[in-house]
């Protein structure tokens, strides 16, 4: 009986994706071959032949090189696509594969191919068939000590800059497993079940089978927000030049899980980094901010100053992790130092503004001592024919996030943009291209 609720609910459902998605351009969904992904393709295309404007729907499968089968599994999923009328993308992961943390490395790699991919289809969300048997056995895993955090309904991809841009949409949360599959006897569609979700190695496969007979929770677990960004971010930042600012007030009468949530993701993104800080470096952080003295997180520089958080790039910090220079290639878009998305028109290299000061003419040395001294390094530049331009001006030292062109070359900051995505605010498709970004950011 509860299946078949379920499966009504799922049906009554698909009206919902609209929320979401209110886009009109191709729309990218992973399908791994098995019940849960193969279910949400087939709900997905039921959804979109009721549309008034149908769209193009593109199915990414990941052959990750692990199981003999696999190229059986890329192939069924190429029949499913093709009985929907959606174009299909294989992707492999290549290269040698870890000994240990394979998991792990196989979960990045798979985002990554499949952020890269959707992009290059021109898809700004990518849909996953995550369910509330997931979000069971992530919270049954983080009982026996595991990290894996709760599956979101709506999130930015976690691969950066390869994701920018790009968001993950899991609309079966509320739906069980077998409801799915019940879904998927009732229109004749088969599956792939993956033997490795039974293998009792995984302690994702050990929790599964423990919770298999067990009632699920159906509601997911939202991301904790802070009641009012626009409150909090400092109106007199340098957000252009990548600068996030909080007012200290505000900040401080935050709970503690919001306020270090967003402390990680402001240091993160203007850090421009990929990685989360650990828990125990960041309350550090969090208790020592107050004393007024700069500190440094995920190559980030925090500092508070009367009622005024900082968090800007770590000059010290740039090229530590990937190299400070980039080659720009005429009118194709680069990401530099994680922090700055750049098109040319001509060939040229970027390296930060550190360490070139003397190279530039006066003009752009003016525009540099006009800004903070803590910005004056970590600036992107442009080198041609021995020639050196700053790409960035006090000129753009404001709250605007529109794309400006410096030197013939178009330069877009990505870190509030990202930083307002990590927290919940770009909450549909249609803000999430970059021309629609200062319209969701430009309220700080």
């Amino acid at each position: 009986m509860r299946g078949g609720l379920e499966r009504a609910r799922l049906r009554s459902d698909f009206t919902h994706f609209a929320e979401r998605l209110d886009g009109d351009g191709p729309l990218g969904i992973a399908v791994s071959g098995g019940g849960d992904s193969v279910a949400l393709l087939y709900a997905l295309a039921e959804w979109n032949q009721k549309n008034v404007k149908r769209r193009p729907l593109e199915v990414f499968c990941v052959d990750h090189g692990l199981n003999p089968l696999s190229p059986q599994w890329t192939q069924s999923v190429a029949d499913h696509a093709a009985r929907v009328g959606a174009g299909f993308t294989a992707l492999y992961w290549q290269g040698e594969k870890p000994a240990s943390g394979l998991s792990a490395a196989a979960r990045l790699a798979r985002h990554a191919l499949l952020a890269q991919a959707a992009r290059q289809k021109s898809a700004s969300v990518l849909c996953l068939a995550h369910t509330a048997d997931d979000i069971a056995e992530a919270a049954a895993m983080r009982g026996q000590g595991s990290n894996v955090g709760t599956p979101q309904v709506w999130s930015p991809s976690p691969v950066w800059p390869e994701g920018r841009g790009v968001f993950l949409y899991r609309p079966l949360l509320d739906i069980r497993r077998e409801a799915l599959r019940d879904y998927l006897r009732e229109i004749d569609a088969s599956w792939i079940d993956d033997p490795s979700n039974d293998n009792p190695a995984s302690l994702r496969a050990r929790t599964r089978r423990l919770l298999r007979e067990q009632d699920v929770p159906i509601e997911a677990r939202e991301n904790i927000m802070p009641p009012d960004m626009a409150g909090l971010l400092h109106a007199d930042t340098f957000a252009a030049l990548g600068v996030i600012a909080f007012r200290a007030d505000v900040f401080y009468s935050l709970p503690l899980e919001p306020a270090l949530k967003l402390l990680s993701a402001a240091a993160v993104c203007a850090g421009g980094g990929d990685r989360l800080p650990k828990r125990a470096r960041l309350e550090h952080l969090y208790a020592r901010l107050s004393d007024g003295k700069a500190l440094t997180l995920c190559g980030a520089r925090l500092q508070r100053q009367e009622n005024r958080i900082s968090i800007s790039r770590e000059t010290g910090d740039i090229g530590r992790q990937t190299s400070p220079i980039v080659e720009l290639e005429p009118g194709v878009e680069a990401v530099w130092d994680g922090r700055f998305a750049l098109v040319a028109a001509q060939a040229m290299r970027i390296l930060p503004s550190q360490g070139v000061r003397a190279d530039l003419d006066t003009a752009d040395r003016k525009a540099l001592h006009a800004l903070p001294a803590v910005l004056r390094g970590s600036l992107p530049v442009s080198e041609k024919d021995h020639q050196k331009k700053l790409l960035m001006h006090s000129a753009a030292a404001n709250t605007s996030l529109t794309p400006a062109t410096y030197n013939k070359t178009r330069v877009t900051c990505l870190v509030t943009p990202r930083f307002y995505a990590a927290m919940g605010q770009i909450t549909r498709e249609s803000h999430i291209d970059s021309d629609s970004w200062p319209v969701v950011c430009n309220g700080v």
